[in-house]
């Protein structure tokens, strides 16, 4: 940790600087000035993360200092020390966020081991405070322009990962997250969405879930024709014909598309191909039967499609990782 001295009393800032054991508790002076501006002239050019600044100083003095370095250097961080013992002072280096406010007047050498011990503590602590508060941010961010994505409407996969995500955050943070979501659902739709003000992020979630079962029990209706709803309908026609050898052009004139406009908002909306789309709903469909245990897995290729079994494994097993005897033997083991 970088540490710069201001003190208008040379005899003062040196004496500091060779009284405290820096380098037992990783700090390093790595300069010392007589006033604010000085110091300011110094932050220019140098990497400083701690400044002890005295308050009581010609042209600019400590508490001016930390004003001015909140707004140009705000990870700059302070220790004050002062010749008044005024409660008022430390109460401004403090509001300012110093880490410490030292008296000049009762300061012993004795303490000087403490108050390193405690600058370096609260040092460590802010910086870890302010690296988990960039790390929420950026989690919800994520989680942001995920939900303002459709491909969770289309993708099980995708909508399961953000449900689970979303249940680790905040109920405030959750709830901006999903008006801004359907705020921009809603160009989507020409709807009008509200989001409802629930009382946890569970029941959020249940919500959205229901909202996504309800557009697919509602895209059929011959006046809902905005691409959300044509999109939804392809999703069901894909999923009553699995069985069959799907093409793009036959979904395509199932919505009145032509098949190069179908390709690519099918793909801005699901964020898959239409053929990379079917194989991955073959390969669940699969999984499906397997587990109902009604047919064996030769069969269950063959009525996907497949007459070629072992391109069938091969697919599968890039689709769940494993074989599907393994997946089938993973089945068994749970149901005992």
């Amino acid at each position: 940790m970088k540490v710069l001295v201001v003190d208008d009393d040379k005899l003062a800032r040196k004496g500091l600087i060779s009284i405290m054991d820096w380098k037992k508790y990783g700090f390093e002076v790595v300069g010392d000035v007589q006033n604010g501006r000085k110091a300011l002239e110094f932050l220019k050019d140098n990497e400083v993360d701690i400044v002890f600044t005295d308050i009581d100083m010609p042209e600019i003095d400590g508490i001016e200092l930390m004003k001015m370095c909140k707004k140009e250097y705000p990870e700059v961080k302070f220790v004050v020390f002062s010749m008044y013992e005024d409660f008022r002072y430390a109460q401004s280096a403090l509001r300012l966020g110093a880490l410490d406010y030292i008296s000049k007047i009762s300061f012993e050498g004795d303490e000087c081991d403490r108050i390193l011990e405690l600058v370096e503590r609260k040092y460590k602590e802010n910086h870890s405070q302010k690296e988990t508060r960039n790390e929420d941010s950026e989690l919800i961010k994520r989680l942001e322009k995920a939900w303002m994505n459709t491909r969770w409407i289309f993708n099980d996969s995708e909508f399961n990962r953000l449900y689970e995500l979303t249940r680790g955050v905040e109920l405030r943070t959750a709830e901006r997250v999903f008006i801004k979501s359907f705020h921009s659902l809603q160009k989507l739709t020409g709807e009008e969405l509200e989001f409802p003000s629930l009382s946890s992020v569970d029941s959020m979630l249940e919500w959205v879930k229901q909202w996504k079962e309800n557009l697919y029990q509602t895209c059929l209706q011959t006046d809902k024709t905005k691409d959300i709803y044509m999109f939804a309908r392809v999703i069901l026609y894909t999923d009553e014909h699995i069985e069959e050898n799907l093409k793009s052009e036959e979904a395509a004139a199932q919505i009145g598309m032509s098949r190069s406009y179908f390709s690519t908002r099918f793909k801005e909306m699901t964020g898959d191909t239409f053929h990379n789309y079917v194989i991955s709903r073959k390969m669940y469909a699969a999984a499906q039967k397997m587990a109902k245990g009604t047919e064996n897995i030769t069969q269950i290729a063959s009525n996907l499609g497949y007459d070629n079994f072992y391109y069938f494994t091969k697919v599968f097993s890039k689709e769940y990782g494993c074989m599907p005897t393994e997946y089938v033997g993973r089945i068994k083991k749970c149901s005992i």
